[in-house]
C-alpha cells in the first residue's frame, strides 16, 4: 500500500491545524497582545510552513500597527521589522496599501481592547 495518501492526509490536517493556530494568534492580536502581534506579522512572512499563506502587504500592515501602537514593549526589533519587510521590501504603492490597512487594524485594536 502506498504511503502518499497517509502522507497527504497527514499534511492536509496539519496544515487546518496551523489555520486553527493563526486564527486563535490573530484574535489575541486583535484584542491588544503585543507578542501576538508580532507572532502574527512573522507568520505572515511565511514563517509558519505557509499556513498562513504569505501575505506582505498585511505583514507590514501588522509591523506598522505594532509601532503606532505606543506599546511599552516595542523596541528596536520592531523598527528593524519594519525597515526590512515594508521599506526595503514592498514597493511604493504596497507600501500605501499597508499603511491603509495599518489604520484599519489599529481601530479594530482599539475595538478588541475595549
Amino acid at each position: 500500500m502506498s504511503r502518499l495518501p497517509l502522507l497527504l492526509l497527514a499534511w492536509s490536517l496539519a496544515a487546518s491545524a496551523r489555520a486553527d493556530d493563526f486564527d486563535a494568534l490573530e484574535r489575541k492580536a486583535l484584542a491588544g497582545a503585543y507578542q501576538a502581534q508580532r507572532n502574527v506579522a512573522y507568520w505572515l512572512t511565511g514563517g509558519n510552513a505557509g499556513a498562513p499563506p504569505n501575505n506582505p502587504v498585511l505583514e507590514c500592515a501588522w509591523r506598522l500597527a505594532i509601532l503606532k501602537s505606543v506599546n511599552k514593549q516595542v523596541d528596536a526589533g520592531d523598527v528593524s521589522n519594519k525597515q526590512l519587510y515594508c521599506e526595503k521590501r514592498l514597493h511604493a504603492d504596497a507600501q500605501r496599501s499597508a499603511r491603509a490597512q495599518a489604520d484599519t487594524l489599529i481601530v479594530q485594536i482599539a475595538k478588541g481592547k475595549k
